[in-house]
């Protein structure tokens, strides 16, 4: 934005020489540099300060980590790559046939148990039975339960689903490997829809103009000749930088550390369904604050000339 600017200035100059016929001269040479570094240098200053931009924007998105719950031979993975899906859509499925006999076997000792119990019941009001035998009969149902419940919950485990609204991407799952039930090891990567945000990195010297409620302005490489308007929706009031994990490590003043970014989360006015910005796109954003406004324009006429020279910009 700086080489527009000065290139825009630089044009400027040529044509009041032109026009007027203005001589060159160490004098003039010398008024138009000068001006030139106090104009530019003062416009700047000003725009960094009270319209500041950020080249460190861009969409970031959760994944969840899919990690079955029991351990099995993988038999149908249904799911698509980067296709849309709802809360509950079957991601994959695993054998269920040992879970099914654990099911099975635990329902007939379950109704032998309860017909030994209603038994022994009956037994002591006509007779006068031993309570002995009916209350240990009563916690062997009671066990019995807590077992298949737990063994339904593994059976049911064998069909994993999806935890909300979202996709999977890079899918290498495939029916015959084997899935465990390990945090470290995955069967594949669930993309939240409904956990992303739009942050903005902003260095710390501006901070004092940038408030909830700003308007703003994004712009996208991939979406050369357009800037869409939008609003600063938070401040995330803490820089990783200054993170501090637990355990026994003294503060150390000593260590470098980087100066850190403010990150600003950034709120689209506009809907932007109707354009492809693959999730992690990069993108520029100004702020505008309420004081120094007549600067506004200039910042804005910027982002504009950088958003149209993406058209001639390719690596």
């Amino acid at each position: 934005m700086e080489t527009l600017l000065i290139l825009t200035y630089a044009t400027l100059c040529w044509l009041i020489f032109k026009i007027f016929k203005i001589p060159l001269n160490k004098w003039t040479i010398t008024t138009v540099i000068l001006g030139g570094v106090l104009m530019l240098g003062t416009i700047m200053a000003g725009m960094a300060y009270f319209h500041p931009a950020s080249k460190s924007a861009r969409t970031y998105f959760v994944t969840t980590p899919i990690v079955a719950n029991v351990r099995g031979k993988v038999i149908e993975v249904p799911v698509k790559a980067n296709t849309p899906l709802a809360a509950g859509d079957v991601l994959f499925k695993i054998d269920p046939t040992p879970f099914q006999g654990v099911v099975d076997d635990l329902t007939a000792q379950l109704d032998f148990a309860s017909k030994r119990l209603a038994d022994s019941r009956k037994l002591v009001a006509v007779a006068g039975g031993a309570k002995f035998d009916v209350e240990q009969y009563q916690r062997e149902v009671k066990s019995l339960e807590g077992k298949l419940v737990k063994a339904r919950f593994n059976l049911a485990s064998c069909v994993v689903r999806a935890p909300g609204a979202g996709f999977v991407t890079h899918l290498r799952a495939q029916p015959g490997q084997m899935a465990v039930a390990l945090p470290l090891a995955p069967v594949m990567s669930f993309v939240n829809l409904e956990a992303t945000s739009f942050v903005a990195g902003f260095s710390q010297q501006p901070m004092q103009n940038i408030k909830v409620g700003n308007q703003a302005e994004v712009m996208y490489a991939g979406i050369p000749g357009r800037v869409f308007p939008a609003t600063v929706e938070a401040i995330i009031p803490a820089l990783a930088e200054g993170e501090l994990a637990p355990g026994n490590t003294l503060i150390s003043l000593g260590r470098r550390l980087p100066e850190g970014q403010i990150p600003v989360l950034i709120r689209m006015e506009d809907d932007m369904s109707d354009f492809f910005i693959p999730m992690g796109s990069d993108a520029v954003v100004a702020v505008y604050s309420e004081r120094w406004h007549h600067v506004q324009i200039i910042r804005k006429i910027l982002l504009r000339m950088e958003s149209w020279r993406n058209f001639l910009h390719f690596h």
